[in-house]
């Protein structure tokens, strides 16, 4: 356990790695459970609304996969810059709302899942902060 308290990259790693399962997770509620998710979670209105709109959430769901191995990659063979990719994981979302937001698009859905995202992303920025404190504090010793 000491070593592991010697090596800042442990905790963010690690974080990535779960981060990575949830991802994953995502991906698989987008694209094999889609109609359960965007009537469920999304709060997607399916039988007024367009296949168009279910189609690009399992689109989304695939870029869940994607991101998701890639964070199990970084976090076992790239670990230095695993709190690096933690905190654009919310940058990124972020400058896509503003793209999102600049095309004057506004969302209407209740999307239930905005509570899980917040969570997701309070939990990269944290785990960034705690990773920016161990570095600083080690560099003092």
């Amino acid at each position: 356990m000491k070593e592991k308290m010697k090596d800042i990259f442990w905790f963010p790693a690690t974080v990535l790695f779960f981060i990575g399962m949830l991802d994953v997770l995502r991906g698989f509620m987008h694209t094999f459970l889609l109609t359960w998710s965007a009537t469920n979670v999304a709060q997607l209105d399916i039988a007024n609304g367009s296949s168009d709109q279910v189609f690009l959430l399992g689109v989304f769901g695939i870029s869940n996969f994607l991101t998701g191995f890639i964070y199990f990659l970084i976090s076992r063979k790239a670990r230095e810059l695993s709190p690096y990719v933690l905190i654009m994981i919310p940058l990124t979302y972020l400058l896509g709302l503003i793209g999102i937001w600049s095309g004057n698009v506004h969302g209407q859905a209740a999307f239930e899942g905005k509570y899980f995202m917040l969570a997701y992303f309070s939990v990269c920025i944290i785990t960034f902060i705690v990773f920016q404190f161990q570095k600083k504090t080690q560099a003092k010793l």
